[in-house]
């Protein structure tokens, strides 16, 4: 169960503006906002142009199937090592373990080890009024701002089961809120040891129907050892499974609650193992150094917090300093776990059916096959997305894989241009402010062919400079210039701001979102400017008048 303690009650009268330290840091994680999404795009669209043509490169590549009726062990000893091979198979012997826990769950292509970690974290809410102020520029000209004051700030503090570690040395109380950051066993994925694949004649569903009914492979089956690479990202579309250790390995009977809402959701995949595969778990080195144990609920392992005295005291003296030393409230009654607890639980992934598809190793025997991953050398500096080693969960063709992962590659792209998209709301902004306009104040029409005219631009530049003109040059090209002219038409039709200097209305722009105070950017002017073409606009529609 969770604790939630209250914190400390701040009020700040008059203006909210950040200053000092937390004014730089501010306006620092500002930028960093501000530049590095366009890497991430950046780095995002090589990844997908790498991957796209290590698929295609499989995809028009000779495959050998394992499958058919055909291929024998003796003919596969003819082939070059680096060919291109797939097949599916129901046969499968493995075994992944975790060597700290000593835990080894047969039949798993890959055992992910969940930890969890008992942590305070701090969260608050400030609510301000909003007031007036006069802004001046560096040549007299003023204007009225609305800005953040009379705020008042809380601190709350929640202490639950977490993902990840949170560092207390910042809290506003960290005495009483110290998170120990110890990690004896951090989360983890491990691959099957000595994975061997079994590719039978014929359809796969003749293959497992002979084997049910004589319990032995086929005489033309084929049997292949799988790199450890290959397993590198898992297998795709198998979902994974929360592993319980129960007597016998039988399933515990559903309780009352959840027999009434199985309707209503899905229902829990739990793989359940007998008790007797934990008979090391008591000697090793996880249990001997950490004290972990089997708790058994919800296949937890768990370690206690033990605090050194002088780390004890050295708390109590923190909490004096911060007076919270004696600052005892209702939730701290509640029974929860102790900051600095640990626990974790395994997943596996462990398919009935796989399809793979991979090269040959070379320095393989005649007899025994190994597929490993393929890397193409010159494509990018990704190597993962440079390389084709798929396992994948059921029968699927070798097109049909590799179909699947170009559309993952693809939807991963897409969703860093959607973010990147959100990005180019304050970027459009930023923009018209160099040249003179302000796009927040313009009507929503403008404002959006500020944005989609930065976003198409940005999209299409970095287009054409990754995928040059072999692909799609003429629809990149007609998306650059896309972008353009709804730039220009927004930057002709938004409202204009004060005549400054491009770059300091930029920086005092920035500054502004920061939080900065006021004297941090001080503006060449705050009364518009025209532009000769506007003003000869101007006089003649005067003179026609």
């Amino acid at each position: 169960m969770p604790t939630v303690r209250k914190g400390r009650t701040y009020y700040k009268e008059g203006a909210n503006d950040k200053r000092g330290l937390g004014g730089a840091c501010s306006v620092i994680f500002m930028i960093a906002l501000l530049v590095v999404p366009p890497a991430i795009l950046l780095a995002s669209e090589r990844s997908r142009h790498t991957r796209y043509i290590a698929l295609s490169d499989a995809l028009n590549s000779d495959t050998v199937e394992l499958n058919h009726r055909d291929i024998r062990s003796e003919a596969l000893g003819s082939l070059r090592p680096g060919t291109l091979v797939h097949g599916t198979s129901a046969d499968i012997d493995t075994v992944a373990s975790d060597g700290d826990m000593g835990v080894a769950i047969p039949g798993a292509l890959t055992l992910r080890r969940n930890a969890e970690y008992c942590q305070w974290q701090e969260t608050q809410s400030q609510s301000c009024q909003t007031c007036t102020r006069t802004v001046r520029a560096d040549d007299g000209s003023t204007k009225e701002e609305s800005y953040q004051c009379n705020c008042t700030k809380q601190y709350h503090y929640i202490k639950a089961w977490r993902r990840h570690r949170i560092n207390s040395l910042l809290f506003d109380q960290p005495g009483a809120h110290h998170n120990p950051q110890r990690d004896p066993m951090p989360g983890r994925t491990f691959v099957g040891e000595d994975v061997k694949l079994t590719f039978s004649e014929g359809y796969l569903e003749k293959a497992e129907e002979e084997f049910k009914h004589h319990g032995k492979k086929t005489v033309s089956s084929i049997e292949a050892r799988l790199d450890p690479g290959m397993l590198s990202s898992g297998v795709r579309n198998q979902p994974h499974r929360r592993v319980e250790f129960t007597r016998n390995g039988t399933a515990p009977p559903p309780s009352f609650f959840s027999r009434l809402f199985s309707f209503f959701g899905p229902v829990r995949r739990t793989r359940f193992e007998p008790l007797q595969l934990l008979k090391n778990t008591p000697h090793s080195p996880a249990a001997l150094r950490d004290n972990f144990v089997y708790v058994g609920e919800g296949g937890y392992f768990f370690s206690p917090y033990e605090s050194a005295t002088s780390s004890q005291l050295f708390n109590y003296f923190a909490q004096y300093l911060e007076g919270s030393l004696f600052d005892w409230q209702i939730g701290d009654l509640m029974p929860s776990c102790k900051a600095g607890d640990l626990r974790f639980y395994y997943e596996v992934q462990d398919p009935a059916v796989v399809s793979v598809l991979g090269q040959l190793a070379p320095g393989r025997s005649s007899n025994e096959l190994q597929i490993t991953p393929r890397t193409m050398n010159g494509i990018g500096t990704d190597e993962k997305a440079a390389t084709v080693g798929l396992v994948h969960s059921g029968a699927h063709s070798a097109q049909a894989m590799l179909v699947a992962e170009d559309s993952a590659s693809k939807n991963q792209a897409l969703v860093v241009r959607a973010l990147l998209f959100l990005w180019s709301i304050p970027a459009s902004r930023l923009v018209g402010v160099a040249f003179g306009r302000e796009l927040g104040v313009s009507s929503l029409a403008v404002q959006m062919e500020g944005v989609v005219g930065i976003f198409f631009t940005l999209l299409g530049a970095m287009w054409l400079m990754i995928w040059g003109e072999s692909y799609g040059a003429m629809e990149t090209t007609a998306l650059f210039f896309m972008g353009g002219t709804l730039s220009y038409m927004a930057y002709k039709s938004a409202a204009r701001k004060g005549a400054s200097r491009w770059w300091r209305a930029v920086w005092c722009r920035v500054l502004q979102w920061s939080n900065a105070p006021p004297e941090w950017r001080v503006e060449d002017s705050y009364v518009a400017s025209q532009t000769k073409a506007d003003g000869d606009a101007g006089e003649a529609r005067s003179k026609k008048l």
